[in-house]
């Protein structure tokens, strides 16, 4: 492997394990727009489930007790049903196009975080239906947070039990999109061998975030995300167009 890619993959796996640590989501919406150039599309979704995968994981332990389980496991279980139809997506669609639209929704979630907008919907069904809008984008693109983010966030939960939730519900999805892609050919040896030698900066961005989490200002952090967010799928769309 070059090492200049092996490089820049320990150093995005690093930032993006410290968002999530610290906010509960954005692995994904950080770097995939990243991975995307310098790997490629198909191969970025395949790493950043393995990588995403490896830090749920780990970050288990500290917040997954705060998790509401009954909703976790019915927004699984929709996603599971949504899963085979972004696979399907993911290996019929066009490189540049795929690069595309991932820039395109990184763009759209971080707009809708800014102005603060919910999904206000409550009750089994909509703990499904919101599970099943992130399986396609899983599969697809890699980026199964914003539906969910956007419920959670119009559910109201408190920090912690937000971030166990989504530990939990990602740990779960991002382990099941692997198994997918690897049975299905779309994961490669190489994109592998990156998240194994990408794994040890991933869990020292982990780290730090969990010690910021209680240091750092919610309202001044929420603006550095957006900030990275809005950079990151300006770069991957210019990018695809160009």
């Amino acid at each position: 492997m070059d090492p200049v890619t092996v490089g820049i993959v320990m150093a995005l796996a690093a930032v993006a394990s410290m968002i999530q640590a610290l906010s509960g989501f954005g692995f994904s919406l950080f770097i995939v727009p990243f991975l995307a150039m310098v790997v490629g599309p198909k191969e970025t979704v395949a790493l950043a489930n393995l990588l995403g995968t490896a830090v749920n994981l780990t970050q288990l332990r500290s917040v997954g007790r705060a998790a509401e389980r009954g909703m976790t496991a019915r927004m699984i279980a929709g996603c599971y049903a949504g899963m085979p139809l972004g696979l399907a997506v993911l290996l019929a669609a066009e490189p540049r196009a795929l690069q595309a639209g991932i820039a395109v929704c990184v763009l759209a979630f971080t707009g809708v975080l800014a102005r603060g907008w919910q999904l206000r919907g409550r009750g089994p069904a909509w703990d499904v239906g919101t599970g099943f809008a992130s399986g396609i984008l899983n599969t697809s693109t890699s980026m199964s947070g914003p539906p969910v983010v956007l419920y959670l966030q119009g559910r109201r939960l408190a920090p912690l039990a937000f971030r166990g939730t989504t530990t939990v519900y990602f740990l779960a999805t991002s382990g099941g999109a692997a198994a997918m892609l690897l049975a299905s050919g779309a994961l490669t040896g190489r994109a592998a061998a990156l998240a194994a030698a990408a794994f040890p900066a991933s869990q020292a961005g982990r780290l730090a975030g969990n010690r910021l989490f209680r240091r750092f200002d919610e309202r001044r952090f929420r603006l550095l995300v957006f900030a990275i967010l809005l950079a990151s799928a300006c770069s991957a769309l210019a990018n695809a167009l160009l």
